[in-house]
């Protein structure tokens, strides 16, 4: 049981994410990320991030929340 509502509640995580992709402003998009890097390997993925033009930070969250949905649902029908 607990692990159909921690895949569910990740699944709406993954869509919130393609929704924000989607329809989320630049100047939202821009700001969005992890925080304060907290080891070398997210210095080096947000200094990348910051650089690349808005279209491709648009296309990465999505296929970032695309592939958090389908992991999920795909945990979500093997277990049951």
């Amino acid at each position: 049981m607990g692990y159909k509502i921690f895949s569910i509640i990740f699944i709406l995580c993954g869509l919130f994410v393609m929704w924000f992709a989607i329809f989320g402003k630049k100047k939202e998009i821009k700001e969005f990320g992890s925080g304060v890097p907290t080891n070398f390997i997210d210095v080096i993925l947000m200094m990348i991030y910051k650089l690349l033009p808005s279209i491709i930070r648009k296309i990465l969250l999505f296929a970032l929340g695309l592939a958090i949905s389908i992991g999920f649902t795909y945990i979500l029908f093997k277990m049951w």
